[in-house]
Order: C-alpha cells, then sequence, then structure tokens
C-alpha cells in the first residue's frame, strides 16, 4: 500500500473548449471580377457557387465531428487566377485557426477574396491578413 500524502497532482492546462457550431464565409472582396467558389469536405460536396459583385457572400455552418477531423477545403476561382485552400481544418496543439474564427462564443471563419490574394479574418487581433496569393493561369 502506497500512501501519498501531501503529493500535489500536477495540472495540465487544457485550452478553453471551441465553439460548438463554426460559420465559414467567402467573401468576394475583388475590385472588378466574379469569384467562382467551390467548396468541400470529404463527405460533403458544397457545390459551385458563382459571388459576381463586390461583397457578395457564400457560407455554411456546421458542427465539428465527434473524432475533431472535421476539414473543409475550397478551390476559388476567377477568369485569370485560382487558389485551393483548407477553410477549417482540426487542430490538437496548435490553435492557429480557432483563435482567429473565435468571434465572441460563435466560431465565425471568414475567408475573402482580394485582388492581391486570400485575406483571413483575425477576430482576436481585428486584422485581415493575407494567407495565399492567387496562382495566374496562363
Amino acid at each position: 500500500m502506497v500512501a501519498l500524502v501531501g503529493a500535489q497532482v500536477p495540472r495540465v492546462a487544457l485550452p478553453p473548449p471551441g465553439p460548438s457550431r463554426y460559420y465559414i464565409h467567402v467573401v468576394n472582396g475583388l475590385s472588378k471580377l466574379g469569384l467562382l467558389v467551390h467548396c468541400q469536405s470529404k463527405n460533403d460536396d458544397l457545390g459551385y457557387h458563382r459571388l459576381l459583385n463586390h461583397g457578395d457572400d457564400y457560407q455554411w455552418n456546421f458542427k465539428v465531428n465527434f473524432w475533431g477531423t472535421t476539414l473543409y477545403w475550397c478551390k476559388l476561382e476567377t477568369p485569370h487566377a485560382y487558389v485551393s485552400f483548407e477553410s477549417f481544418w482540426p487542430e490538437t496543439q496548435q490553435l492557429w485557426l480557432r483563435d482567429r474564427c473565435k468571434h465572441g462564443t460563435v466560431g465565425t471563419c471568414l475567408w475573402m477574396a482580394e485582388d492581391d490574394g486570400i485575406y483571413f479574418r483575425n477576430f482576436l487581433a481585428n486584422v485581415d491578413e493575407l494567407i495565399h496569393k492567387w496562382i495566374y493561369k496562363r
């Protein structure tokens, strides 16, 4: 028999739980061109959406699956350029995405297509960050 008198159990600092539902937005911030958006996950193809005007917004929402493996990716395309990227991914150690998407108690991830690339809204710092550059078509 072992007695632990006065022993302290080490505490592990866990991050606070993330939002239970996430809202993903893709916004056309281009000065002149329309934007074709195609987003999907392994199990859910959200289809093609044309954002013809500056300020048009395509959005969807979801709950992270039980295993915490929810992953979405998008391809954004103009007549002259395109870019593909993960728009939501699971995080276990780094909380880059979750920290930026937290908008109060709601998980809001805001991707904006601008003339020079794709920006991501960092709600924590109240800034838009350039994340992806356009790949120009030949």
